[in-house]
């Protein structure tokens, strides 16, 4: 079995977690999203302090730790936005030590980067789910994010873009799931 590493990137409600969790089952991996790591922070500190971030970075060092005891062929899936621009050059400071876990994991790192039609994402913002997971819920400011700032993924062995505007979370992780069988190295 082939070690990877796969990182659902995009813009906030572009079906990340929901992807995730269908993909997790698909590969039988485990799915680390960006949630998980980071509400934490977002729930006792106040967001984009120095404190955030620092909470921020020890418990991704946390997690990350665990990443590198999972059995090997155990597939890892992880949600991010990763994208330039940001005031405190964060999330290119994460990409990197995304980087250096597939590095340290000795594995390929995938990127998928995940898209859908503004209006679908704005549909799919206004879900209550997203509140219980101290999601972004304003779909107001995202022309600006995506006038200002631009996803990336440079550093990743395979990157690939999908746009599930029409399709259902199955169908897109089914979608991803084929796309890695053909790209994994024999």
């Amino acid at each position: 079995d082939s070690l990877m590493i796969i990182s659902l990137n995009g813009w906030p409600g572009v079906g990340k977690l929901t992807v995730g969790l269908e993909l997790a089952d698909i590969l039988e991996g485990r799915l680390l999203d960006s949630h998980t790591l980071f509400n934490v922070a977002i729930t006792l500190t106040d967001y984009r302090s120095s404190e955030y971030y620092d909470v921020a970075r020890r418990v991704r060092d946390i997690a990350f730790e665990y990443v590198l005891r999972l059995a090997p062929s155990v597939p890892v899936i992880l949600t991010n936005v990763i994208a330039t621009g940001g005031p405190s050059g964060f999330a290119e400071e994460h990409w990197q030590a995304v980087c250096h876990l597939a590095r340290d994991r000795k594995c390929h790192l995938y990127s998928a980067t995940l898209d859908c039609e503004p209006d679908e994402q704005v549909r799919r913002m206004a879900l209550p789910s997203r509140r219980a997971h101290k999601k972004l819920l304003s779909p107001t400011i995202m022309p600006e994010l995506r006038r200002t700032r631009f996803l990336f993924d440079d550093g990743a062995d395979y990157r690939n873009t999908f746009d599930n505007s029409g399709s259902d979370p199955h169908a897109t992780a089914v979608e991803i799931a084929s796309w890695v069988r053909v790209t994994l190295p024999l």
